[in-house]
């Protein structure tokens, strides 16, 4: 499989002004990315972290067919954000964000995002989110596994393109309340916007609020649910916590009560507040 790596780094520099740029914006040597464009060197784990991270792409994605890879990064070039580009709203709030990042630098870390699932009826998504600092702004990246866990007879299977979504977004406060914007990182086709109420209380353990965003069918019909977010700490074991996410039973073990609670029941009405439908 490494035989395909060269290939889709080249693909992903590709979208690059140029090799020097790419090396210059990772802190790596030129010298050695162009040693892995050429197939002559391969990243160490470290290095390999880094060049993913960078081009927002998993281990087992760079390595695949190259018609493959291809199929599933989707990327389109950059359009650079500039004054005369970026309407006077859209730069205000850009502003907002960077002033804020030192404020809102208290939520970096790991959370584990809860919510009653969009596509499985009156099942709870379990999620692994992580909030850090990048660029001057407070950023997040989010992984949804769309595996049932009621199973637990299943044996544990890698994460696939099919069953993993990966989304990444913004943080930012206004009106006193946390707002997640972000957008589905592959083929760029949902938008999902979470409002929360900030903690009164110096330390961060649950932020609750709610989540509008659209099903994953063809519909795409707009809905919103409660939403949870559990802080488990700044740094993680990401593969053993990505192992607990997924669909579960809402009084599983994994949904804790007081997480269960805030969701709502599932015993009367459906927990979903709101799910459009569109018309005939």
């Amino acid at each position: 499989m490494r035989d395909y790596f060269p290939k889709n780094l080249r693909l992903l520099c590709s979208y690059h002004m140029s090799t020097s740029e790419v090396a210059r914006q990772l802190g790596m040597n030129r010298q050695q990315i162009m040693k892995y464009l050429a197939g002559s060197a391969y990243p160490s784990a470290r290095s390999m972290r880094r060049l993913c991270d960078f081009f927002g792409v998993e281990e087992y994605e760079i390595i695949m067919p190259d018609d493959q890879f291809r199929d599933i990064v989707k990327l389109k070039p950059k359009v650079p954000i500039a004054s005369d580009l970026t309407p006077p709203v859209l730069s205000s709030l850009l502003k907002t964000a960077a002033r804020q990042s030192s404020q809102l630098g208290t939520y970096a870390g790991y959370y584990y995002e809860f919510r009653y699932s969009f596509t499985s009826q009156r099942l709870v998504l379990k999620s692994l989110l992580k909030v850090q600092e990048h660029d001057g702004l407070m950023m997040y990246k989010s992984i949804e596994r769309l595996k049932d866990q009621r199973n637990k007879a299943e044996p544990y299977l890698k994460p696939t393109n099919v069953n993993v979504f990966k989304y990444t977004g913004i943080l930012l406060m206004i009106g006193n309340r946390i707002h997640m914007l972000d957008q589905e990182a592959l083929l760029g086709q949902e938008l999902s916007h979470m409002i929360l109420f900030p903690p009164y209380r110096n330390s961060i353990s649950n932020l609750r609020g709610m989540k509008m965003g659209v099903t994953a069918t063809a519909a795409h019909e707009p809905i919103v649910s409660r939403v949870v977010l559990e802080k488990i700490g700044r740094s993680v074991d990401v593969r053993r916590a990505m192992q607990r996410c997924g669909l579960y039973a809402p009084k599983g073990e994994e949904v804790p009560a007081s997480v269960l609670k805030y969701l709502g029941e599932v015993d009367g009405e459906d927990p979903i507040l709101f799910k459009g439908e569109a018309e005939d």
